[in-house]
């Protein structure tokens, strides 16, 4: 009875939402909430997963560290919201908050602006599997490999998102899309599907109508993502300019990938990954780095991601191999590599750790937050502003200001995004508890919040569906100010592949605009017109960024004719820019021997 009047008063609260009864209406849902709701801050039966007694008493002796479950109680979200400290020209909003939402892993942004959150609450152990052996990584090896969804079995974490119907920036509908999952840390749209990781899986689940719902059963596109820890497994979905499919791995996972084109794919974690949808095929993007959980694509397309050291982000470079605990995390895929490239240098207070970020291109905050680096330290309690500068072929932060802070100490941001309306959102996990070092699941999975940082003028934006755009619109939005329609608009043209654009795209490529030129080129590729003769023409454009990327496209094609060799071999020869010299070399490694 208790639990219907709290839904009933949360229903009322959402009508009354302009209203000054808010407040006093979530203080009331919350209080009855918290004391309706089970008691899940107990640690489970150990035995309940533990495979054997000796597993069972290695788990109840281990002593954890880090920051571990304590006896404070949350905070109302409404009042939670008023300890934050913003800088004076950005506001704070609450999106959405518990029970709407529990452990809210990550997040992603569809063509009609519907807001998709991962809720992981089945973390930290797969459902159904029994641990039958753990190391003092706690990294833990199962009685099996778990089936996929939906004959395997049904966990607890789930996949729903949210609508703003009356257009007033705020998430007034919800939908759960996709249900009963088991590790499960990632969503994203693109050709007729929902992707969604659920390690050792990626599922494409077909979805023709764009409406957010399967159609029926996924297909596994991907198996073989390890399962050792699942605070280090297979996450962050991101589609590249180039039309292939991103992610991330942590440390403390093994991985023997395989595709319907690409076989047994070794690496053991802190990899970029990529897989082609229409070649089907499975890679290794990059390899090393921090304990990598996010996926950051800016505005020319290089790959960033955070860290779990004092260094503000990595920036991943094809081909490119970065430090590794070797005792711990193992060996590179390539024996023979030279060594790794280091960590961005960074100006700033030394601490741990700043592991997601946005390079902010939205487009609607203040001027000065352009190109500006916004990081989450989930263990601090802040969002970190820094600038983001030129440093030979990479880049070097400065640190400015803390742009937001609370003394709330179970305040722990999680992912971060940039949405339609130019607003930074993020996912808070919200728990007093921080650190996966200790084997006993004391994870509150009652609790998670989603805020914006927004303009303090900023409104919502009116409805849309891309999908429904004509050519001549998509190609418009590549000149968009927020780098989210631009990528929307991108991925739209991938999905239709239609060769009718290419003519209008290469008169576009030559626009005063550096960055449109870009776009126009990104979308050249996706709707088929790479080929020769235009190939060629990106190699001598003024933009180098354009030249970089042709680059790059020709050595993805693991092949080039007599012309392209001809000018690659020039451009290797004269080339004044950094960065393309750069991907000259990560190119190389990708073509034959002899061209």
């Amino acid at each position: 009875m208790i639990k219907i009047i709290l839904f009933k008063i949360l229903k009322i609260n959402a009508l009354f939402k302009e209203c000054g009864h808010r407040a006093i209406l979530t203080f009331i849902a919350f209080f009855l909430f918290v004391a309706c709701k089970e008691d899940t801050n107990k640690p489970k039966e150990i035995e309940g997963v533990a495979g054997n007694e000796k597993v069972a008493e290695y788990m109840k002796s281990f002593e954890g560290v880090g920051v571990l479950s304590d006896d404070s109680e949350p905070t109302p979200a409404e009042d939670a919201l008023q300890q934050f400290k913003i800088s004076p020209d950005l506001k704070l909003d609450l999106i959405l908050s518990e029970p709407q939402i529990n452990q809210p892993v990550e997040m992603n942004f569809d063509h009609r602006g519907r807001l998709w959150v991962v809720q992981y609450t089945q973390y930290p152990y797969p459902k159904g599997l029994k641990v039958m052996g753990m190391d003092n990584y706690l990294r833990v090896k199962y009685d099996t490999v778990p089936l996929p969804p939906p004959t395997g079995v049904q966990g607890a974490d789930k996949i729903s998102f949210f609508e703003d119907t009356n257009g007033d920036g705020f998430y007034d509908k919800e939908t759960n899309a996709i249900s009963d999952l088991n590790i499960a840390t990632s969503v994203i749209f693109g050709r007729g599907k929902i992707w969604v990781l659920n390690p050792p899986f990626l599922l494409a689940y077909l979805d023709k109508e764009g409406d957010g719902l399967p159609d029926g059963n996924p297909e596994v596109v991907l198996d073989g993502f390890g399962l050792e820890d699942t605070h280090a497994v297979a996450n962050s979905l991101r589609w590249g300019p180039d039309g292939w499919l991103y992610g991330a791995t942590g440390s403390t996972v093994t991985n023997n990938i395989n595709s319907e084109n690409s076989k047994n794919v070794f690496f053991q974690g802190q990899a970029i990954w990529r897989y082609h949808p229409e070649n089907k095929i499975f890679e290794v993007f990059a390899e090393g780095g921090g304990n990598t959980w996010h996926v950051e694509i800016d505005e020319k397309g290089r790959i960033f991601s955070g860290h779990n050291g004092v260094t503000r982000l990595m920036y991943f470079k094809q081909g490119a191999y970065y430090g590794k605990n070797w005792g711990k995390h193992g060996d590179l895929t390539n024996p023979y590599a030279f060594g790794v490239l280091d960590d961005l240098k960074m100006t700033g207070e030394q601490i741990r750790f700043t592991h997601a970020e946005i390079k902010y291109e939205g487009g609607s905050l203040p001027e000065k937050y352009d190109h500006n680096l916004f990081s989450l330290n989930s263990l601090q309690n802040y969002v970190q502003l820094s600038t983001v500068d030129e440093d030979g072929s990479t880049f070097r932060t400065v640190d400015t200001e803390r742009v937001l802070e609370t003394d709330d100490q179970w305040f722990r941001p999680v992912d971060i995004k940039v949405g339609p309306d130019g607003g930074i959102f993020m996912t808070d996990w919200y728990d007093s508890r921080l650190t996966h070092v200790d084997p006993n699941d004391t994870w509150d999975k009652s609790t998670g919040r989603v805020y914006r940082i927004q303009a303090k003028n900023k409104t919502g934006v009116p409805s849309f569906d891309l999908s429904t755009y004509s050519n001549d619109q998509l190609v418009d939005l590549l000149s968009h100010k927020n780098k989210w329609f631009r990528q929307q608009a991108l991925r739209q043209i991938g999905d239709r592949k239609d060769a009718a654009l290419i003519p209008k795209l290469k008169s576009l490529m030559k626009s005063s605009d550096l960055q449109t030129s870009l776009e126009a080129f990104w979308a050249l590729n996706l709707s088929g017109g790479f080929n020769e003769e235009n190939a060629a023409a990106a190699l001598s454009h003024k933009n180098q960024f354009i030249r970089s990327w042709a680059i790059r496209l020709i050595g993805d094609n693991k092949d080039a004719s007599t012309i392209l060799s001809n000018s690659l071999l020039q451009l290797a020869k004269n080339e004044s820019n950094v960065e393309v010299r750069s991907q000259l070399a990560a190119t190389a490694n990708r073509l034959p021997a002899e061209i």
